[in-house]
């Protein structure tokens, strides 16, 4: 019991005597217990425990931070520093103190009482010390700090502050800061005073006097008291190069939104649900609805609802979800008059955000109207040409049939005749007149020739045999060709004398004989395969050789073999397709379309 009392004894002795100012508070900040230095420093006669809190002695300006150290302190088991306050002692003087506070757990569990601990100011030494080293932070920061007094002239400066001011510290030092900031008196005092007053930030532009240099600045009031005198705290902030980037984004977006407004493309943003964000001017034209209404809506109240309209949602719907970009024709007016139609190639392409997920499509519409139109007039021209080229090739071959009949017919009945003439007229007079049986078989051989070369020249217009069919004339054909050319030549069929009009049959037969000619011209081939089949509604013509082969790509535009074929499929309605590669043969496929009418026949 005595090393108890002894212990108690101990520490009250050492809490009276400590040379620091120490208080026991209750939670609500009244002064519980106080040791002598506590109420030496406070000056006052106080009642122990008090009836008032703590915060009741310091000046109006700092009570706000006790009690705000006092809220950390009761959920932070740690001393919590306040920094230097302003005790009111004897006589109201207010008198410095530093000051910290700990919470205090009696029970061993939430914090019930304040432990709060004051001593004395630092030393002018130690206050010039930390004055010097805040200056010199000060003098590193790439703002600019003015310290102003109660007139606000500048007391204290930085070295940022007098780059950025362009003027000498001595200078400036004593200064108005309406005459150091010159955008400033355009201020009255008042006007200025309760700038200041109010601690508002403000923006202006400074020029520098030594170079002409300009600056854009902010500058941001403080307001502080000390030692009972206001004091202001100006700091500058360079705000030229932000100034100078911002002015170039808003140059490059009027650029860009000038560019975007004025452009014939149609341009629109959507969400991926398929909500008109945005459009400009040439997609609003193409809008139900206002940009003011349709923004924001669903697109199908903005376009209509239409397949054109379910297309484009599909399409926003897949450049979301896959991230990559989609083109498409559409078109607009798809329900009215076909001249009132307007054709657009729609490129669609998603947006992301930082972290990479795509928030919005871009819609890119590019008006090909008049493109489909010039394509339709370039089509229906070359349809007219080939049509036209149909017709003469029909009457060409019209013409050399005509003409094989007359020249088979008519001449090789003359030359026959003048055969015979001349035999009869040897029979009869070859005996009594010496050298005409000589003269007579000369001039049977020479007829015999020249019904030779007619029947050539005939067959050559055009076979005889092709007015017996396709199959007889293709095997004539393939007859001649092996007899001419000695390539192996053959010719298959999987169907019947098949149902083609004589054009059909005749260009048939050409390209059947342009493409052998050109494998005994070029292809340096051993054997050939000419093949005719039915398939479905339409006939395949293959021609295929084992040759040397060569690439399509490469081949000379002017071609007029390969462009007669093509040509002449499609003055069928099909076409001709060549496939070869260098060192694998040539196949000219050739498709030939059935007609109803023909199939009913």
């Amino acid at each position: 019991m005595e090393d108890i009392h002894t212990v108690d004894a101990l520490l009250d002795a050492a809490w009276h005597s400590a040379p620091v100012g120490l208080g026991v508070l209750k939670l609500d900040g009244c002064l519980q217990q106080g040791n002598h230095a506590l109420l030496q420093l406070l000056g006052t006669p106080l009642q122990v425990p008090t009836l008032q809190p703590l915060t009741h002695w310091l000046h109006p300006q700092d009570q706000d931070a006790l009690a705000y150290a006092m809220k950390r302190a009761r959920h932070q088991h740690v001393d919590i520093p306040c920094g230097e306050l302003r005790i009111r002692g004897a006589k109201d003087i207010y008198q410095w103190l530093s000051t910290s506070i700990s919470g205090i757990s009696t029970n061993g569990e939430s914090v019930d009482h304040f432990l709060i601990r004051l001593s004395p100011p630092r030393s002018t030494q130690e206050r010039a010390e930390l004055v010097y080293l805040l200056s010199f932070a000060l003098d590193f920061t790439a703002d600019g700090a003015l310290l102003l007094d109660d007139g606000l002239n500048i007391r204290y400066l930085n070295e940022a502050a007098t780059v950025l001011m362009g003027q000498a510290r001595k200078y400036l030092i004593g200064q108005n800061i309406g005459q150091a900031l010159a955008p400033l008196a355009l201020h009255r005092d008042e006007e200025l005073q309760e700038l200041v007053r109010n601690q508002l930030a403000i923006q202006l532009e400074l020029s520098n006097p030594t170079d002409g240099t300009r600056r854009h600045l902010s500058v941001k009031f403080t307001r502080f008291h000390y030692d009972r005198r206001g004091y202001s705290l100006a700091l500058l902030h360079d705000l030229t190069e932000q100034q100078r980037l911002t002015e170039t984004l808003r140059h490059n977006e009027r650029q860009f939104r000038a560019l975007i407004e004025n452009t014939h493309d149609a341009i629109g943003r959507l969400t991926p649900d398929f909500r008109l964000i945005y459009a400009n001017p040439a997609l609003e034209a193409l809008c139900r609805l206002p940009l003011v209404e349709a923004r924001g809506r669903p697109a199908r109240d903005a376009f209509g609802d239409n397949s054109q309209v379910d297309i484009m949602a599909d399409m926003v719907r897949e450049v979301a979800q896959s991230g990559t970009s989609v083109e498409e024709e559409l078109i607009h007016g798809i329900d009215g008059p076909v001249d009132k139609q307007l054709h657009y190639l729609v490129q669609l392409v998603p947006e992301r955000d930082a972290t990479g997920e795509v928030v919005s499509v871009l819609s890119l519409a590019r008006d090909i109207t008049n493109i489909r139109k010039a394509e339709r007039r370039l089509a229906d021209s070359n349809q007219q040409l080939r049509d036209l080229t149909s017709r003469r090739e029909s009457a060409r071959e019209e013409e050399r049939k005509l003409i094989a009949q007359e020249i088979h017919d008519e001449l090789g009945q003359h030359l026959t005749a003048l055969r015979m003439g001349i035999s009869m007229l040897n029979l009869q007079f070859g005996t009594q007149a010496p050298g005409l049986s000589d003269a007579a078989e000369s001039l049977m051989g020479l007829c015999d020739r020249t019904i030779q070369v007619v029947r050539s020249i005939a067959t050559s217009l055009r076979p005889a045999v092709l007015n017996m069919g396709l199959y007889p004339a293709l095997e004539w054909l393939i007859n001649e060709f092996r007899q001419h050319t000695r390539i192996a030549c053959e010719l298959t069929t999987h169907s019947e004398e098949p149902a083609l009009t004589d054009d059909q049959a005749t260009t048939a037969f050409r390209i059947v004989q342009e493409a052998l000619n050109n494998v005994a011209r070029h292809s340096g081939a051993t054997r050939t395969l000419v093949s005719l089949e039915r398939i479905d509604d339409t006939y395949r013509l293959d021609i295929t050789d084992n040759g040397r082969g060569f690439d399509p790509a490469s081949v000379n535009k002017r071609s007029l073999g390969l462009a007669g074929m093509r040509e002449r499929g499609i003055s069928l309605g099909g076409e001709v397709v060549i496939f070869s590669h260098p060192g694998q043969g040539t196949t000219v496929q050739a498709t030939l379309p059935i007609k109803s009418a023909q199939e009913t026949s």
